[in-house]
């Protein structure tokens, strides 16, 4: 609908209304912070558009004509419907303060994102929490689309990929938060969970193993560990973290995971890790926002939780010793208060 040009406005209504409540224009004009020629000259240009008389003007005051009180009765109900919308403007901006959309990498989602919103202080009755998963390319767009206020993304990337931070964010700003480790992992039965000297690769490689669907990353790093010793002998391949932890938890199977998706497990025992004689491969974790559009209160709220270290754990690295160094080191950024995910989510 597009309004007719001689449509009042809203601020001239509430001026008539006000002449009416005053019994003068220049009370009116007093209270609109106006001048008395200025606050005559809108309700005389609005008598003209709607050619209507709508004052009776005399030496002791104004009042409104029949007209003018047949104006101003239809006035009055505009002038609530506007402090209506208004009201619902002013809402509608709170219950979006106090929402977040925030979106990971399918491990981190799952594991690691409940944690760091505990870690925030969230009150769930307080605030609107979403939470997404997807792929790294995926959630990029869902950044620049403005669908997520906030994304975690870890820097393996996609298989055979760069790492994120290798790569062209375009309008996408990123956080290093902390580094996610790769350990072997066994169930509380299994003979490794006492084991007292490293695992080898070659006795890792011939153990029955269970291992993630080819093309994830945590599958290209698992065969890449166990490339020089040759292809796994036995093995089941299962398409979940959760699957992985189920088929190892009272079995004699053996696998490779992520340190923080493991870390509930290892604290009460059902699973253990296992010394290897060299370096595991890691994932740094980033957050990432929009460029133009900033973080939300909440949002930025998440990334000091998800960054800042709490409890400190034995480090990961005293269960991996001794060890080779090998090729795939990094320098973690300068002056960061991110820690490793074994520890950020004590």
């Amino acid at each position: 609908m597009v309004l007719p040009s001689k449509m009042p406005q809203l601020a001239d209504l509430d001026l008539l209304l006000s002449v009416a409540s005053c019994g003068s224009v220049g009370k009116a004009a007093q209270a609109h912070s106006l001048s008395q020629p200025a606050a005559s000259t809108r309700i005389s240009a609005m008598e003209r558009r709607l050619g209507l008389r709508l004052l009776e003007r005399s030496p002791t005051g104004s009042k409104l004509t029949e007209e003018g009180e047949m104006l101003a009765k239809y006035a009055r109900n505009v002038m609530q419907a506007a402090r209506e919308l208004l009201e619902f403007g002013s809402r509608a901006r709170s219950s979006e303060a106090k929402r977040i959309r925030v979106a990971g990498t399918p491990a981190i989602a799952e594991h690691l994102i409940p944690e760091w919103l505990n870690r925030s202080g969230f009150s769930f009755g307080e605030a609107r929490v979403e939470v997404q998963t997807g792929g790294i390319d995926e959630l990029r767009q869902l950044i620049l689309a403005g669908d997520v206020d906030l994304a975690f993304i870890d820097g393996w990337g996609q298989a055979g990929g760069k790492g994120w931070w290798e790569q062209d964010h375009g309008d996408v700003v990123t956080r290093y938060i902390c580094d996610d480790q790769l350990a072997v992992v066994v169930g509380a039965t299994h003979p490794w969970a006492v084991r007292s000297t490293t695992l080898t690769v070659s006795e890792l490689a011939a153990a029955p193993l269970v291992l993630r669907e080819r093309g994830s990353g945590l599958r290209e790093f698992t065969d890449g560990l166990l490339k020089a010793a040759g292809a796994p002998q036995a093995y089941v391949e299962l398409p979940s973290t959760g699957a992985i932890k189920q088929a190892i938890a009272t079995s004699q199977r053996v696998t490779v995971l992520n340190v923080s998706t493991v870390r509930a497990e290892l604290d009460d025992g059902r699973l253990h890790l296992v010394a290897v004689d060299r370096e595991m491969p890691f994932k740094p974790i980033y957050a990432a926002w929009s460029g133009q559009r900033g973080l939300p209160e909440y949002a930025a709220n998440l990334v000091e939780a998800a960054a800042s270290k709490v409890t400190s754990k034995p480090a990961l690295e005293s269960i991996h010793q001794p060890r080779q160094i090998n090729s795939r080191t990094r320098t973690r950024p300068q002056n960061s208060l991110a820690v490793d995910a074994h520890e950020a989510i004590a």
